[in-house]
């Protein structure tokens, strides 16, 4: 068993926190109470189902009720009902105790550096989609540029106060950033 939750990749470019061996004995023990208690554990059941719908509808309306709060304070109270989500980390000063304590360490370590480095290759990916966005760009103010001159048009281009979208404004489309005025002080004639 883990004490930490595990790492998967569900597909190459997405991967999962699996907590599932968290959530077994919580599982268990949740059975054991409904076993002793239908009828208590199934209308905590309902109530935790009816907030979450409520929570989900809220969240499509914008709303702010206070369905989640009070479905996670139900929640709350079924975890307690069945005793608890805690895993009990050994109190003794055993050998057990340190295995245990360095086998947690080394889970967290692991899953620590994995992440580092998947944080660092996204990291990446979102630079390179960066600078494939001012290649883009350049290349449509590029192609602009050589339209104006096919056409003897003399233009000059004024940089814009927002942003640098140049290619966007020289064809009159508005501001990325928000100022909505059409093709705003990026072209101008020169002369």
């Amino acid at each position: 068993m883990s004490y930490l939750p595990i790492l998967r990749r569900r597909h190459p470019d997405r991967l999962v926190l699996d907590s599932s061996s968290q959530a077994a004995p919580v599982l268990i023990a949740l059975t054991r109470a409904w076993r002793e208690d239908p009828v208590g554990v199934g209308a905590l059941f309902a109530d935790i189902a009816d907030r979450d719908d409520q929570v989900r509808s809220e969240g499509h309306r914008d709303d702010l009720g206070d369905a989640e709060y009070v479905r996670d304070q139900l929640v709350e109270q079924l975890i307690a009902k069945v005793g608890g989500a805690e895993f009990p980390l050994s109190r003794l000063c055993n050998r057990n105790a340190v295995r245990q304590a360095r086998r947690i360490a080394a889970e967290a370590q692991h899953l620590a550096d994995f992440l580092d480095r998947h944080a660092d290759l996204v990291t990446l990916a979102i630079e390179e989609s960066e600078l494939m966005e001012t290649a883009r760009q350049a290349a449509a103010l590029a192609d602009l540029l050589q339209e104006a001159w096919a056409a003897d048009l003399s233009v000059r281009l004024v940089a814009c106060e927002h942003c640098s979208c140049w290619a966007r404004h020289a064809n009159g489309l508005p501001c990325c950033k928000g100022c909505g005025t059409p093709g705003h002080a990026m072209t101008e004639p020169a002369g």
